[in-house]
């Protein structure tokens, strides 16, 4: 029966979309059918089928959108807490498209508060998160939207449902770039990226292609934002490829004009006429008045400066064109004050003073204008944000007293109710003390009886208790015999170990030195015997070395996480983190590795710097040892730090071979090794693992096999007994 819910499903939604025109009666009847086989349905197929409710209700005139979505919110009332979470939802598209917005937001978090109430409802707690930081951060509250979102965006990652993953890592990087963070807005557009590529070309749609070009696209306006022009170049060739590849005529003249801007910063001037040409033309085909206007602008600056004046002022004219045919007001308005502006410098080269000043008055009135408009603007938005949290807080307590209500006639009747039990208890109660008084004194009659064979009994206990007493005495006086010789052993015992940690540590460090001499040697002898058979012999000769330094200093880590006191010292990470990446630089160039190192602050942490190289080597050396072989892979490892709250945390993430899942629990255990093809000697991850237990943190695994793994890790940035 299970098998056929979805089909049936779906097609009552296709008669839904199909049928506009049917009446409400019809309507209503196809939606208590659709909401009662809903119940049924996966989660998946659930959403499936609320989002295409939701389009059937964004569709229809206002009466019957936000009655028809009343009525599913209704249906689903018994239902799943994902049902609820949806219809909620959908409630809250129907109010904010029709311009009900305190409306909406309340039906936005009365979804975030259903899936918050049903633990395990993590797919409803993702979506409500997603959608509600959508609305706040339209209303231009972005700092509460992102965080949502970012909410969001953990909730589905835990989930393995990346296609939401994605598309949150893209709200955020469009909402960090309307704030102007624009290196957030970077990192979360790499993250994107990440993904997508770990999906491949082979399963990517045409709407795949569109969001990772238009991150590419946004990725590069911030770095042009940061005057980081190499950078913003490199992206826009991406954002360009892939607007080629979707044959998207209209995205490639835009993303051409967008890098035309920077090649022009740059100072590549003809370059820049290409791209601002191109569009110029495509803007003009599509009908995009303001920017082909814009486009027009840019192209007579560019002639100014090359001093061709009548080209200048062709383009010119054509932009006056173009801005002439603008519809949005606003826009108009403020193109004409760039226009202005760019008119009066024109004019002013070509030594018509009078007209370039008149022009530049025009300029300076349009843009006095738009500037008390904006300023307007942003008062009238603070003030609907004002009033959006004061009606939510009227429908909060109007809701609040009608509860109080309810629950004053509930207590009333429960009165009632309770004081006709109590008058039947209390009949039932008369007539059980009546039977269990007589009970009792059957029961004292028995319980004499036996109180005089207890006595009997108890003579009997007592004269064994004063055997006891003897044999205890004897006992303790063994127990501390042995106790001396354990005490004795134990300190015995003790200095053997501190014996042998000292022997390990110095033989080590005094193994290291030789190796060092070897690798030194090495370099020496290739410029010396420049063979290259003998080359092949040095690198496994460098690299058993290497293997043997590896191991030594691991051995040198087990003395250090020995030690029972650790100093403790400020540290800058930066620089710490450097130092370990730097240390695989001649891994990195000779097995093709890329590396990405994000440190979001100067962040200084209170710990020990023996500690933390243990941490950080030994997750990027197990990041080379495990990565991918296979050719066209290119493998890469990301290390990105941010400071939360009275925390690190730091992501050590990798696109190497992954770990079985049956594999991950024992994973930091002492010598254990997950793969047969692991070199390794089992020793890194389990120091890791006490060396971050030592500094009051905590590790997390997340690793699909062959596709990659990320350790997640927090750390205090003060040690909870140095807190002073």
């Amino acid at each position: 029966m299970s098998q056929k819910n979805p089909c049936f499903f779906f097609l009552l939604v296709a008669i839904l979309l199909l049928l506009p025109g049917s009446t409400r009666a019809q309507d209503t009847t196809d939606l208590d059918s659709l909401y009662n086989r809903a119940q049924m349905s996966s989660p998946r197929e659930m959403v499936a089928v609320f989002d295409a409710l939701q389009e059937r209700y964004l569709a229809l005139d206002q009466e019957q959108a936000i009655h028809f979505a009343r009525q599913g919110l209704k249906q689903t009332e018994k239902g799943s807490p994902l049902s609820r979470v949806l219809a909620n939802r959908n409630m809250a598209f129907v109010y904010g498209k029709f311009g009900f917005k305190e409306e909406a937001l309340r039906h936005f978090q009365r979804a975030l508060a259903t899936a918050k109430e049903n633990q395990g409802e993590e797919m409803g707690l993702g979506l409500a998160y997603f959608h509600l930081g959508q609305f706040l951060s339209q209303q231009g509250l972005l700092s509460e939207g992102l965080q949502h979102i970012l909410d969001a965006s953990k909730i589905f990652e835990s989930l393995q449902l990346y296609n939401y993953v994605t598309l949150c890592h893209y709200e955020s990087c469009m909402i960090s770039y309307s704030a102007r963070n624009y290196q957030q807005c970077i990192d979360e557009g790499y993250r994107l990226l990440q993904y997508h590529d770990r999906v491949g070309e082979t399963e990517s749609s045409r709407a795949d292609y569109f969001q990772k070009m238009s991150t590419c696209n946004t990725i590069a306006l911030a770095h042009r934002q940061m005057r980081q022009y190499a950078a913003a170049l490199r992206y826009y060739d991406q954002a360009e490829a892939l607007a080629r590849k979707i044959n998207d005529e209209f995205w490639i003249g835009l993303i051409n004009g967008n890098k035309a801007v920077v090649l022009r910063d740059m100072g590549r001037t003809e370059e820049a006429k290409a791209g601002v040409l191109a569009d110029y033309r495509v803007s003009q085909k599509f009908s995009m008045w303001s920017s082909a206007g814009m486009a027009a602008l840019t192209m007579s600056d560019i002639y100014l400066t090359q001093g061709n004046y009548p080209l200048a002022n062709a383009y010119l004219d054509s932009a006056h064109l173009m801005f002439s045919r603008q519809h949005d007001v606003v826009e108009s308005r403020k193109n004409m004050a760039s226009y202005w502006l760019a008119w009066s410098r024109l004019k002013s080269v070509e030594g018509a003073y009078g007209p370039a000043y008149d022009g530049l008055l025009k300029h300076v009135k349009l843009r006095d204008s738009l500037s008390h408009e904006q300023e307007a603007l942003n008062l009238a938005k603070v003030n609907v944000a004002f009033d959006l949290d004061r009606k939510q807080t009227e429908i909060a307590l109007l809701t609040k007293n009608n509860e109080i209500q309810e629950e004053r006639i509930r207590s009333q009747n429960i009165l009632f109710i309770v004081t006709l039990m109590g008058l039947i208890l209390l009949v039932v109660l008369v007539i059980l003390l009546v039977n269990n008084f007589r009970r009792q004194r059957n029961i004292s009659r028995l319980i004499r009886q036996q109180r005089d064979e207890i006595e009997i009994k108890n003579s009997e206990l007592e004269a064994q208790s004063a055997m006891l007493q003897e044999n205890n005495q004897y006992i303790q006086t063994l127990n501390t015999q042995l106790e001396m010789k354990v005490v004795e052993r134990t300190r015995q015992l003790a200095l053997s170990n501190q014996e042998l940690d000292t022997f390990l540590y110095r033989s080590s460090h005094d193994i290291r030195r030789p190796i060092t001499t070897l690798l030194g040697l090495d370099q020496v002898a290739r410029h010396i015997v420049n063979d290259p058979q003998a080359n092949m012999l040095f690198d496994k000769v460098v690299e058993t070395a290497r293997n043997m330094d590896s191991m030594l200093f691991k051995m040198q880590m087990m003395y250090e996480l020995n030690k029972p006191d650790l100093p403790l010292e400020p540290i800058h990470l930066n620089p710490l983190v450097e130092e370990a990446v730097q240390y695989f630089q001649n891994d990195f160039r000779r097995f093709g590795i890329t590396n990405h190192l994000s440190v979001h602050a100067d962040i200084t942490i209170l710990s020990n710097v023996g500690l933390l190289r243990i941490i950080f080597r030994n997750l990027i050396e197990n990041a080379v040892l495990f990565r991918k072989t296979q050719p066209g892979v290119t493998p890469f490892i990301d290390v990105n730090i941010m400071q939360i709250g009275d925390h690190v945390e730091i992501h050590v993430a990798d696109n190497g071979m992954g770990v079985e899942e049956k594999y991950q629990a024992r994973l930091f255990d002492l010598y254990f090794r997950a793969s047969q093809a692991s070199k390794g000697n089992g020793l890194g991850l389990y120091l890791v693992n006490k060396a971050i237990h030592k500094l009051k943190g905590t590790i997390t695994l997340i690793s699909d096999y062959g596709i990659g793994t990320t350790f997640t890790i927090h750390l205090p940035l003060a040690q909870p007994n140095s807190a002073n």
